[in-house]
């Protein structure tokens, strides 16, 4: 029989068999893989803030066509709800604010204040995240519907035309172009991770109004 001494010993661990440049390498690559997690993480945390925000300004813009004054979400919003996006083909939609920062377009898309109201003369203009609120946008086709609900209550028909990309400070949108126009833009490649200078545009023509009516069936009548 073997005396103790002439047993194996415990193995060393994992870590105590690497030299010191195989200890570095592992520490970098988890490293790698925790930022990996925190930045998955944070895309998780920022499309449902998204999500649940609009909840609130679905509340809010509802609230307004009633007759509510005050069209802020909560009371510390710095902007209000202004109108209602659908694209009743693809069973999409998004509350429209008015007065929204950059950090605020972490809610909803924003009309553009400096551009027409949309339905009056000229390019209304409204903006979203491509990752969030407008992500379907490239899903929109030439010759599906839009409606706008404003918070006034009149609702306008818009027809799409043929979604286009352009350099940010090119896109070639005239607010005060003639006729009744809506623009809807985001930032251009969908899938890309890093913000760029490229915007994804659909521009729409103004081609009816209607009185609000339940959309519940994603076809609109006229």
């Amino acid at each position: 029989m073997a005396a103790d001494d002439d047993l194996p010993g415990p193995r060393p661990s994992f870590l105590a068999r690497l030299s010191a440049f195989e200890t570095i390498v592992v520490a970098i690559i988890a490293l790698i893989a925790l930022a990996g997690l925190m930045l998955v993480g944070k895309g998780f945390y920022m499309k449902a803030k998204a999500e649940v925000s609009q909840v609130l300004l679905k509340k809010s813009f509802d609230a307004q066509l009633h007759g509510e004054a005050d069209g802020k979400p909560w009371p510390w919003a710095d902007f209000e709800t202004t109108a209602e996006i659908m694209a009743p083909r693809i069973n999409r939609s998004a509350i429209v604010l008015k007065g929204a920062s950059g950090q605020a377009l972490a809610f909803g898309p924003a009309w553009l204040a400096n551009t027409p109201l949309p339905g009056e003369e000229g390019t209304s203009v409204i903006a979203a995240h491509r990752d969030t609120h407008f992500r379907w946008l490239k899903d929109v086709s030439p010759g599906d519907l839009l409606v706008l609900t404003r918070k006034d209550g009149r609702r306008f028909l818009f027809r799409a035309g043929e979604g286009r990309v352009a350099r940010w400070d090119e896109s070639g949108i005239n607010a005060s172009a003639s006729g009744h126009k809506l623009a809807l833009a985001t930032c251009f490649p969908f899938d890309a991770i890093e913000p760029g200078p490229m915007r994804y545009i659909v521009t729409a023509e103004l081609v009816g109004e209607q009185h609000p009516v339940p959309l519940t069936t994603g076809s609109i009548a006229k």
